[in-house]
């Protein structure tokens, strides 16, 4: 840089956001820009920042005239300098604490901040946010940065490709929330501690490649970058269909290839496949903040240890007196009992006395399997959530192995062991100890631990008899599904719910915990078989699985992946507790839910609808569209006296509203209807 004229002109307070924009001539296309931006972005709590990058037309006067406005702050090149210097200049200018870089050609629309501002405000996971980028012509130019792997007969090399580029702007999976490996610095907002925190734009590139190795450097800090396609801009301009400059694209390899993992590989014929270790996922956003609880640094975390107990006391005892001589002291052990009858709850009042990192909830009556341990997730305190039967007995170093499975990867949002009595994967083969006495049981699981040490493998489902749960997850999807009862598939229900909101299970192998398996079943007098029954029905119902399936048959779950993750649908709330606090949403998702429960009530899922709209109306209880499709949701269900009452509330805030009148009169004539046929038959009879 040969010189540079900073301008501090603008406002005194300290912005939220500083929005950093590069102009190199093309006065049009700035003066576009600015508009945009100043029609759709509401508020005080940005500032913009122009780094005029060598004009040599009329936009250096122009912007000078901006600024002693203070509309803008101004930074001046007497040459001009590489995207990643210009990036790095305005950056150094900046008084937000957020960094959005925008390039000179985009013309952003209604709505296009606030997706990007409530990510950073709300998930403190996430180091960077970008927007859906569209062509004038509504085709997708960018919707995020996928790594490639390409054979090439000297070779391999690694690059950055746009993702769904070309294709039409209404493309399903452009428009779902991902975690993406690298997007786009056209419209990109970084918190600005991490931007510093990785030194900010790798300036030995020259406009090619510096924004996609600036999000690889913050995924190496660990800090997830999200995909918001709520938030859209237009690109003017022609796209850049050469590729990056040579010494760019093998700078950019020569760093990157090795150390960073792909995520497509391209074969000699220019056909892509997958990679196994595929990192682009759905992204679901907090539903909860849990004020000092959990998501906090801890160093070395702390877990809560959730023991449901309903009766079998002596099974209890024998899980319990494991848990403290197997865990270290820092966890908290909370155990929630189900109106237990034989001796349990004075164990427990008594255990509690003793053991200062144990805490006892006493439930009234028997809640079932879900809503029990939904209580004692809403009370844990810990990083990390471990549901654990009243039957289980764990081992040496148990906890510390999960934990560390979990850390081991960050795209895990549940963790279980092996073990020897359970369905599914997690069961091993045969053990070396007695199962019965747990003669041996300590020396075969500290055997089998040192044989598999490290090892970790992902699974579908993870069984509930032991299952961790990172709070992160917990925020998204919130506890278990209480419509499960007693118990039985809730915690396949959790799995998939896990999924969809973009995180995987995993087993870790070389923790072994022992299950005596249905014993508070058997205490409770519970059918087994008929309770498997019962909710593989409600399963199927939910999932909108053929309910003529029979038990164990394979289902579409590639369908239903496809369908994406709903954050109402998918979420189940806990109890209230002191310290968590709702999300409130954004009006723009809330018009999203909207649509989305009028295009299921024109699928006919019509329970589902109706979810959707009471969120709307929870949120904004004013808004007469939900309240009028509500209504009609209800009249489907044969809640018709609901129905009448919401729309009276309706016409109260809403006299003129036509479509209510019409409905209201609608469901009036049927009451009055089948008030005629149930007389009729009456007098018949």
């Amino acid at each position: 840089m040969t010189g540079s004229k900073p301008n501090t002109t603008g406002p005194q307070s300290d912005p939220r956001v500083s929005i950093i924009i590069t102009a190199n001539n093309a006065l049009d296309a700035t003066q576009r820009c600015l508009d945009a931006l100043w029609r759709h972005t509401p508020g005080n709590q940005y500032e913009i920042i122009v780094v005029d990058n060598g004009s040599t037309d009329d936009t250096y006067d122009y912007l000078c005239e901006l600024s002693d406005a203070g509309k803008i702050r101004v930074l001046t090149n007497s040459e001009t300098e590489c995207n990643a210097r210009t990036h790095n200049q305005g950056a150094a200018m900046a008084r937000g604490d957020y960094l959005l870089f925008l390039n000179q050609e985009t013309e952003v629309g209604d709505g296009w901040l606030s997706p990007l501002v409530q990510t950073l405000d709300q998930d403190p996971y996430v180091g960077a946010v970008g927007s859906k980028m569209l062509s004038p012509d509504g085709t997708i130019r960018h919707a995020g940065t996928g790594l490639m792997l390409q054979d090439h007969d000297t070779g391999q090399i690694l690059y950055g490709m746009n993702l769904w580029q070309g294709k039409a702007g209404d493309t399903f999976g452009a428009n779902q929330p991902m975690i993406m490996r690298a997007m786009t610095a056209d419209c990109l907002m970084v918190r600005s501690k991490v931007y510093f925190g990785v030194v900010g734009c790798d300036e030995s590139y020259w406009n090619g490649n510096e924004d996609t190795d600036l999000c690889l450097k913050l995924g190496e800090e660990g800090w997830r970058l999200v995909y918001r396609p709520e938030s859209t801009v237009v690109r003017h301009g022609e796209f850049e269909d050469a590729p990056p400059t040579v010494d760019n694209q093998q700078r950019f390899d020569k760093r990157w290839r090795g150390r960073a993992r792909p995520d497509y590989y391209v074969n000699l014929q220019g056909e892509t496949r997958p990679a196994l270790d595929f990192s682009i996922r759905c992204y679901a956003s907090p539903r909860v903040r849990y004020g000092n609880v959990g998501l906090r640094p801890h160093d070395p975390p702390i877990a809560s240890i959730v023991i449901l107990t309903h009766n079998a006391l002596d099974y209890t005892r024998q899980c319990l007196d494991s848990v403290l001589q197997h865990t270290d002291p820092r966890h908290e052990i909370l155990c929630v009992d189900n109106a237990s009858t034989d001796g349990t709850v004075e164990w427990l009042q008594d255990l509690a006395k003793d053991e200062e990192r144990c805490r006892v909830v006493y439930n009234q009556q028997n809640l079932g399997y879900a809503a029990g341990n939904n209580i004692g997730l809403a009370h844990a305190k810990g990083d990390y959530l471990v549901l654990l039967n009243s039957d289980a007995v764990v081992t040496e170093g148990w906890l510390d192995k999960l934990i560390g499975c979990a850390q081991a990867h960050p795209q895990a949002g549940v963790v279980g062991p092996v073990t020897n009595s359970i369905t599914g994967v997690q069961k091993l083969p045969k053990v070396g100890y007695d199962q019965k006495t747990l003669k041996n049981l300590d020396i075969f699981a500290r055997m089998h631990g040192e044989a598999l040490a490290g090892q970790d493998e992902p699974a579908l489902w993870i069984v509930g008899f032991c299952m961790l749960i990172k709070r992160e997850l917990l925020a998204r999807i919130g506890g278990l599904d209480e419509r499960y009862g007693i118990g039985n598939f809730d915690c396949t229900d959790y799995c998939l719910r896990n999924f969809l909101a973009g995180y995987q299970a995993m087993i870790a192998s070389d923790c072994f915990v022992h299950h005596y398996g249905g014993r508070s079943f058997a205490a409770g007098k519970v059918d087994y078989r008929k309770s498997l029954e019962t909710n593989w029905d409600i399963f199927k119902d939910k999932w909108h699985i053929p309910m003529d399936l029979a038990y164990a048959g394979e289902f579409d779950l590639e369908g239903i992946v496809l369908n994406g993750f709903n954050p109402v649908l998918h979420y189940n709330p806990l109890p209230r507790v002191g310290g968590v606090m709702s999300i409130e949403p954004t009006p723009g998702e809330l018009e999203a839910r909207l649509a989305e429960g009028e295009a299921l009530f024109q699928s006919e899922r019509i329970a589902d609808a109706e979810t959707l709209f009471r969120y709307v109306l929870y949120w904004n209880s004013d808004d007469t569209r939900a309240a009028n499709n509500l209504a009609v949701t209800l009249w489907q269900q044969n809640k018709t006296t609901e129905a009448g009452e919401v729309l009276e509330d309706l016409l109260l805030q809403d006299p003129q509203n036509v479509d209510a009148w019409h409905n209201l009169a609608e469901i009036q004539k049927e009451m009055v209807e089948t008030v005629e046929v149930e007389t009729e038959e009456t007098v018949t009879t």
